[in-house]
């Protein structure tokens, strides 16, 4: 008996040492890396802005609540700059907002040409006004051509309610030149899962996200998912960046990661290429959700 209880004193001692330093890790984690959100806002700031770059939250939409909670916000040239799903876990609204969309011509007489916009993370100066096209309770659409008229990018931004909500967005792509174009498409987030800064990221090829482990006190992230045909010559590619902001179109490989990155400030791309003829349009469908 005496033994019994020796060995039930010495169990209940490794448990509580096992509760003690799993409550210390998730209360150090818990805690604002002030640091990582620092390096990030100092990163964002370095990029280059015109004066029509914005995270200024333009439009909201709010569905559900709790566990089927979503916000979202879009700015007049169509970035999400805050995305909170299930309540109270925000992806993307915390140190610099990173979102948006990015072109490359490869032009064949010349040098390519890149065009994007990230928001906080900056854009390449080279597109006119975004313009409404359309607006209701549930969907936004909003157009942006080039400053030399040969792309324009058409987005409808569409809340998906229910149990597992997200924000769906056709990303409708239109070559207005005269003659056949060669084009990377690319739509990216600079993830900060729950609020942290620092995450696990990956990819799959129709795919990309990043999350905090069941080990972290908020164990949740965020998936960038191709969900509709891709009439592009190659199915999307889901990749990751080990830096928060946005790619080069015309270079995105210049930051890329590869296997899973941990405790990473880094960032979420799906990339698409095409052929694109004269006066044509091509149309893909990628989501944001939560898991």
């Amino acid at each position: 008996m005496k033994k019994l209880t020796v060995i039930v004193v010495v169990v209940i001692t490794f448990c509580l040492m096992a509760f003690t330093r799993t409550t210390l890790a998730r209360t150090s984690k818990a805690r604002p890396d002030a640091k990582a959100v620092l390096a990030q806002t100092n990163a964002a700031r370095a990029e280059a802005h015109s004066p029509m770059a914005t995270s200024t939250c333009s439009f909201t939409f709010t569905s559900g609540n709790s566990t089927s909670f979503l916000k979202y916000c879009v700015t007049a040239n169509g970035n999400i700059t805050q995305l909170e799903t299930p309540e109270g876990k925000e992806h993307i609204a915390v140190g610099a907002a990173g979102e948006g969309y990015g072109i490359c011509d490869l032009n064949p007489t010349g040098q390519s040409i890149s065009y994007f916009d990230y928001a906080d993370f900056g854009d390449s100066g080279n597109w006119n006004p975004s313009t409404v096209v359309s607006q209701t309770t549930k969907v936004l659409k909003i157009a942006r051509t080039t400053s030399d008229g040969i792309w324009t990018l058409t987005q409808p931004i569409t809340q998906a309610s229910g149990s597992s909500p997200s924000v769906k967005l056709g990303l409708v792509l239109t070559n207005n030149s005269s003659t056949e174009r060669s084009v990377f498409l690319i739509r990216y987030a600079d993830v900060d899962a729950s609020g942290s800064v620092l995450n696990s990221l990956d990819g799959t090829a129709k795919s990309a996200f990043g999350w905090n482990s069941a080990e972290s006190p908020s164990p949740f992230g965020l998936v960038l998912e191709n969900t509709g045909p891709f009439p592009f010559l190659t199915s999307p590619l889901g990749l990751t960046q080990n830096v928060p902001g946005g790619p080069n179109p015309c270079n995105f490989a210049a930051h890329l990661a590869t296997g899973t990155q941990t405790a990473t400030d880094g960032s979420i791309l799906l990339l698409y290429a095409r052929n694109l003829p004269k006066h044509a349009s091509k149309t893909v469908t990628v989501s944001y959700g939560g898991f």
